[in-house]
């Protein structure tokens, strides 16, 4: 197989993390986008924007580590795992009383806010010059209890 042939099929695989990421993240906003963005409670809000930066590291080094992604092709291989979400959150936005109910009008705001922050962040671990290191250890022990 190719090289062009692997990248491609790479670059669906990424935009398919894409779309498993926002749609758990819409999830969790739909049922408890109170809890986590609500302008009453600041503190909560502030704990779910620090939140955000190990979730989202820990959502996208491991792949990139696993799938061996150069640093000079990482930042490309973010923005495809952002734009999935990010056209989806169009509509989410637009249509927020259905998709995130318990978030209140006045809170919607820091809801936009939140959706940069984590797309920035998205962003951020493509731009990051650190060497990812994912450890193949669990899926070696996991072929030996299969054979």
């Amino acid at each position: 197989m190719n090289a062009q042939r692997i990248k491609s099929r790479h670059a669906g695989l990424f935009l398919l993390w894409g779309f498993v990421l926002w749609l758990i993240a819409t999830i969790i906003f739909h049922y408890g986008g109170n809890l986590l963005i609500d302008i009453r409670h600041p503190f909560r809000t502030a704990l779910s924007f620090a939140a955000a930066i190990p979730l989202i590291y820990g959502c996208i080094a491991p792949l990139f580590s696993f799938l061996k992604v150069p640093y000079s092709d990482r930042i490309r291989r973010s923005v495809q795992i952002a734009l999935p979400g990010m056209f989806m959150d169009i509509f989410s936005i637009l249509f927020h009383d259905v998709a995130f109910p318990l978030i209140s009008e006045q809170s919607l705001p820091l809801l936009a806010a939140w959706l940069f922050w984590a797309y920035s962040l998205i962003l951020l671990v493509g731009l990051s010059p650190m060497k990812f290191r994912f450890s193949s250890h669990f899926i070696k022990k996991k072929k030996l209890l299969f054979k």
